[in-house]
């Protein structure tokens, strides 16, 4: 299969052409869809033959779980959903923290061809609503701790029926008309037939972190999520028999869902779930306990771990395979780690909008700080407004081709300005230079005009995190009478550094010699903590938010 087709979702919409992406199935994972296939079947069912169904699938807080186990709870749960009356086709959203529960309850929805709906859980009730509205989710599937935001909005469910607690008492969840996760499987039976679809069938709609405005809802077919998974390995030369991986991305993220849960079902290697609130040092713990060899973590993650004070009496020596993604990772972090463990990381970059990594620093010549370049099966170029092609070295937006594109759910206009001549246009701004690698510039709604130019936020960081002081920093453009934007910085200070206004002129001086003059910040203010989606990404609009109330406060 060479072609990948469109869903009846978007048939339907009538766009004009050129609206939907050409989605191109990658003919470098040598492998061929068949005319009908289920997604659980794929990915999970590989591991149930001799005695790999006694080896391990996922370690987590409740111990090892075998992929016979896995299989079990699996198959009850997709029965007692087919028992409330999901079929092939529906929604059910889920509202889970990391944790096999997690896994079980995805790989149960594809079992029945059914759609998942991922939610982070640090989403509100208003975000919920519009999630579980929006996807015309059937069933919400959530963790007991996380039901309040659930509840909150439930008398303003459209297409919802049953709400399934995973723990809590069957009296309290009785009283409070929702179901038992637990009695569910527990009365159900394990035996249950996997529902074929087409490829191009619908498997998931992921909302985006909302760093501004509501989530979009982002379709993801079955081939688009195959197609994806085989590509991941094609960055790192594959995945080995004896590999271990673990990381930090939610399951509810596409990167979490692709590489921590799906492609260690895939390659047949265990995978390590944290459960609760990410730590470093959850990390750090977990890395040398089960001999991890594949990690995965955002570029916050990666400058906590560097910052710790004792990292170097850390065992990091099992790792083999680091990757990094969500946001840019920035060349004083990427050198960092490199003289801290030998490995370089492998920089990557997606969205919610593509399932899998775009661009990523995986050949010889990467250059620190770059994103990289095409991954195998995806077609990238710079195109500037008028949709030509940018010459090297000349910053315009992201465009690219491969097995999976931007489908919006359900938004016709939005999908009409994602997708132009068959080019999913990213939300970055990047460049491409004379040896073929591309760099990120910046978010497009991140972008700092000062003075006539554009100025990448992440260019100036880059250049702060080479101070000394400097434990992590983030810069937004506030509104100035006569730059337009002037540049500011957000800095939280390294442990052992004082506040002061000295410390603000010799950064300012710092950063001046290390970028153009246009771009060095003309205001540094001292955070103690920066605001942040599930994913770790710094939302900067709160930080825009917030100095445009303090102009509003002066002008009084």
């Amino acid at each position: 299969m060479n072609v990948v087709n469109y869903p009846p979702e978007l048939e339907a919409a009538k766009l004009p052409a050129g609206c939907l992406p050409d989605l191109i199935w990658p003919a470098e994972i040598g492998v061929d869809l068949p005319d009908e296939v289920n997604l659980t079947e794929w990915f999970l069912d590989r591991n149930l033959a001799g005695e790999q169904a006694d080896r391990v699938a996922y370690f987590s807080g409740g111990g090892a779980t075998t992929y016979r186990a896995l299989n079990q709870w699996v198959n009850r749960f997709a029965n007692a959903l087919r028992d409330l009356g999901v079929e092939k086709g529906d929604r059910v959203l889920l509202r889970i923290a990391n944790s096999v529960e997690y896994v079980v309850s995805a790989l149960a929805v594809g079992r029945l061809g059914a759609v998942v709906v991922p939610t982070m859980t640090l989403l509100r009730a208003k975000v919920l609503t519009h999630d579980a509205n929006t996807s015309g989710a059937k069933v919400i599937v959530c963790g007991y701790d996380l039901l309040g935001e659930i509840e909150a909005g439930r008398d303003q469910y459209d297409t919802v029926e049953q709400i399934i607690s995973i723990g809590g008492s069957s009296a309290d969840l009785r009283s409070r008309n929702l179901l038992s996760y637990e009695e569910l499987i527990a009365s159900a039976s394990d035996q249950i037939e996997s529902v074929k679809v087409r490829p191009d069938s619908l498997a998931a709609v992921f909302f985006t972190s909302g760093t501004t405005g509501l989530p979009k809802g982002c379709m993801h077919l079955v081939s688009t999520i195959i197609g994806s998974v085989h590509s991941f390995p094609l960055t790192f030369e594959g995945v080995r028999p004896d590999d271990v991986f673990c990381g930090s991305p939610p399951f509810a993220f596409v990167i979490g869902f692709g590489y921590n849960m799906l492609l260690p079902l895939l390659s047949g290697v265990p995978s390590v779930i944290l459960e609760g609130r990410m730590s470093v040092e959850a990390l750090l713990e977990a890395i040398p306990k089960y001999k991890v060899t594949m990690f995965n973590a955002v570029p916050t993650a990666f400058n906590q771990l560097l910052n710790l004070p004792n990292i170097r009496d850390h065992d990091l020596s099992s790792l083999r395979v680091v990757i990094s993604g969500s946001a840019p990772l920035m060349a004083s972090t990427y050198q960092q780690f490199k003289d801290l463990t030998g490995l370089g990381i492998v920089n990557g970059i997606g969205s919610s909008e593509s399932i899998g990594t775009q661009l990523a620093g995986y050949l010889p010549g990467y250059k620190p700080g770059a994103t990289g370049w095409p991954v195998p099966g995806v077609q990238a170029k710079i195109i500037d407004d008028e949709g030509n092609e940018c010459a090297p070295g000349v910053t315009g937006r992201l465009a690219i081709k491969a097995c999976y594109g931007t489908m919006y759910w359900r938004d016709v206009e939005r999908q009409k300005k994602a997708v132009v001549d068959g080019w999913s246009l990213s939300g970055d701004y990047a460049y491409k230079d004379e040896d073929g690698l591309f760099w990120h510039v910046s978010r497009i709604d991140d972008i700092i005009k000062s003075r006539g130019y554009r100025v990448s936020p992440g260019e100036v960081e880059d250049a702060l995190m080479e101070h000394e002081a400097v434990f992590e920093s983030t810069v937004i453009g506030v509104p100035d009478p006569v730059q337009g934007q002037r540049v500011k910085a957000f800095v939280i200070l390294k442990d052992g550094f004082d506040r002061s206004l000295e410390l603000v002129e010799e950064m300012k001086a710092f950063v001046k010699k290390r970028v153009a003059p246009y771009m060095a910040p003309s205001d540094i203010e001292f955070v103690d903590s920066l605001p942040r989606t599930e994913t770790g990404k710094v939302r900067r609009v709160v930080l825009r938010e917030l100095e445009a109330r303090r102009e509003e406060e002066r002008a009084r």
